[in-house]
């Protein structure tokens, strides 16, 4: 059966019709843009000819205001919009313009926190108010790929028995080294007020936001160029956010870090010299981990 039935032009680029493939009678109409392969389709929503002729032309007269006006003429959600850049992206990738990995991150991120924070949001909807408020509902509400990265809330007695934990298993690990304690007990009891302090308590780094926001940002200047958008959703300049160090190395990735290192990267240098190189680099970070020199110490 035909998609299209009943056909009906009432001007070039302007046409009316019912479809096959549904039950009810109501008319459509479809409108072909100037300049462009690209038809919008509305339903009219009435079984009556006449009636749907005059809709029909108010929607042809709505579309051409829009585009003088350079106003939206598709209504997306962000995560339908998101989809199709991320289908851009890939076609780099495919032709080596971009990087694969840049690709999953792009994925990853439209389909995770950028999707929660917007997904549903018609994209020509999202404004000024959305973009500066990202980086409050990130620390807020987001969770970073690692647990340590997510926002904790965490009374103070669980603050005090995981500092008290931490530094046990900490110093019990350089006694059995031959090293005396890290901390004594009113460290260690400063350590639990400050993991207390829910200032101090982990969260997204700003770096993360950053290029969280960046690929916002891209996905929304791909909405402008397909007319999806308005150019004044053109978001460019990023809330200054501080710069941060990242936190120490968890135990699983000082253990993954290690194992690469001495399984993959040493034995890849070839030259007598690469390899000397990474042997020195190598057994330096392996004595600063251990003895827990970090750079102010060293």
């Amino acid at each position: 059966m035909a998609f299209i039935i009943e056909k009906e032009e009432l001007k070039p680029g302007v046409i009316i019709f019912r479809r096959g493939d549904v039950q009810h009678r109501n008319w459509y109409c479809r409108i072909k843009l100037p300049k462009a392969d690209r038809y919008k389709t509305v339903s009219l929503k009435t079984e009556r000819i006449t009636e749907a002729r005059e809709l029909a032309e108010d929607q042809a007269s709505e579309i051409r205001w829009k585009l003088k006006n350079d106003a939206p003429v598709f209504n997306r959600p962000f995560r339908t919009v998101a989809k199709e850049y991320h289908a851009t992206q890939q076609e780099r990738a495919d032709r080596h313009e971009i990087s694969t990995l840049r690709v999953k991150k792009i994925k990853s991120l439209t389909e995770g926190v950028l999707d929660e924070y917007v997904g549903s949001t018609q994209v020509h909807r999202i404004g000024q108010e959305s973009w500066d408020g990202y980086p409050a509902w990130r620390r807020n509400n987001g969770a970073g790929r690692n647990a340590r990265n997510g926002t904790r809330a965490i009374g103070a007695e669980l603050a005090r028995k995981l500092s008290e934990k931490d530094t046990a298993a900490r110093n019990k690990a350089r006694v059995a080294r031959g090293l005396r304690p890290a901390r004594n007990d009113r460290d260690g009891a400063k350590d639990s007020a400050a993991v207390a302090d829910p200032a101090n308590v982990p969260f997204i780094s700003d770096s993360t936001i950053k290029f969280e926001m960046s690929i916002f940002g891209a996905v929304m200047s791909y909405a402008i160029k397909k007319r999806y958008a308005p150019v004044t959703q053109r978001f460019e300049d990023r809330p200054k956010l501080k710069v941060m160090r990242r936190d120490e190395f968890t135990p699983d990735e000082y253990r993954k870090l290690y194992k690469y290192a001495l399984n993959h990267w040493l034995k890849a240098a070839k030259k007598p010299a690469s390899q000397w190189y990474r042997k020195v680099a190598y057994n330096f970070v392996l004595i600063m981990c251990n003895t827990g020199i970090d750079a102010d110490q060293s």
